[in-house]
């Protein structure tokens, strides 16, 4: 894979983690990608040595996919700056200065004059990730006849189109039709990642073009870029969806929206596998005796906030708590046994009651 440039926009040498990366970024990211993001900054005092995604990856133990993803996470916490070349090929990764205003969100950045971006020649295999900017806003372009008409050049997008009406059962509304040019020319989608989206989206009884456009964004913004990427995305969600609808018990419904979004939450924000979000639902049931998944958040946040990431955590987690109540209920008893300073008599009943019979 071919090396990428990475600088920054300042001069600061060493590894230098600013207070306010730590103070207002790393407690909301989640671990991994705060690894990632110390790894950068360390790479930076290296940088003459060469660098690349999958010599990343392999540093790190990790998936060319977890890179991006955190890459792209990062990005959009205006902490680095993704540099592409005019075939949207990632080329260069510029670091931000945390403790630098903002306006309006971004950084306000000046042009780097003193260390110049490198444009290595890019073979087919290197990182490709899609421009983000505009998708919370969904399609900010409205495409001409003339462009639909150069787009159609493509032999990918006729077929596309077809076959998303196929799908649809209905004409294309030029509304969908936008969306879908705007998927695969602003979005860089591939023709096939889109068949496969807009066929997800309706067998799970989906066919509105904007709850497509929702899954379209939250895909890209995941680092998916391929259709085999969303398949085994798609397979980890619904084996966790499935998981947490048994223990739950909740049977002969879906899932609703705000649901999704709490376990979406539990193994993307927070981290946690399979395992770790089931033993909370179970825990939830037993305590709560109903499927609340705000309880079930609750428990997981704390679990977050304790440093646990598997089961053997939990087990050590339970055993400190069961160890601090202990403790708590003997000074319990020490501060109620100091009101009674006094020996205490102790009496036999039965004499007294055989003495006040005889006393009849």
């Amino acid at each position: 894979m071919s090396e990428i440039s990475l600088h920054t926009a300042d001069d600061k040498a060493g590894v230098y983690v600013s207070n306010t990366f730590i103070d207002t970024y790393m407690k909301s990211a989640n671990g991994e990608y705060v690894k990632i993001y110390l790894y950068l900054l360390r790479s930076l005092s290296s940088v003459g040595s060469g660098f690349s995604i999958s010599a990343m990856a392999d540093a790190l133990e990790h998936t060319t996919k977890d890179i991006t993803r955190a890459l792209i996470y990062w990005e959009r916490q205006n902490l680095l700056r993704l540099e592409y070349n005019a075939s949207g090929e990632l080329i260069g990764i510029c670091l931000l200065d945390p403790d630098k205003p903002r306006i309006a969100g971004r950084e306000e950045m000046p042009v780097v004059t003193d260390m110049p971006i490198i444009m290595p020649t890019v073979p087919s295999n290197v990182v490709r990730m899609p421009q983000r900017q505009g998708f919370a806003q969904g399609p900010d372009h409205s495409y001409s006849p003339a462009e639909i008409t150069q787009l159609g050049k493509d032999d990918a997008v006729p077929e596309m189109l077809f076959v998303t009406e196929s799908y649809l059962g209905h004409p294309l509304s030029p509304n969908e039709t936008n969306t879908l040019l705007y998927w695969y020319d602003g979005m860089k989608m591939s023709s096939d990642l889109i068949e496969y989206l807009v066929e997800y989206c309706i067998e799970r009884g989906h066919k509105d073009i904007r709850y497509m456009n929702r899954v379209a964004i939250s895909w890209v913004e995941e680092g998916i870029v391929t259709k085999e990427d969303a398949i085994a995305r798609n397979k980890t969600h619904s084996s966790l969806y499935r998981t947490v609808r048994k223990s739950f018990g909740i049977i002969g419904r879906d899932l609703t929206a705000s649901e999704e979004k709490f376990i979406d939450t539990w193994q993307q924000v927070y981290g946690f596998d399979i395992d770790l979000i089931r033993e909370a639902c179970d825990r939830t049931i037993l305590k709560a005796h109903n499927p609340s998944f705000a309880y079930a958040d609750s428990i997981l946040k704390s679990w977050r906030e304790a440093g646990v990431m598997e089961l053997s955590d939990v087990v050590a987690a339970d055993e400190a708590f069961t160890k601090k109540n202990k403790v708590k209920r003997k000074l319990s008893v020490v501060k109620k046994d100091n009101f009674h300073n006094f020996e205490e008599q102790e009496y036999d009943y039965d004499a007294i009651e055989r003495r006040l019979l005889m006393q009849e």
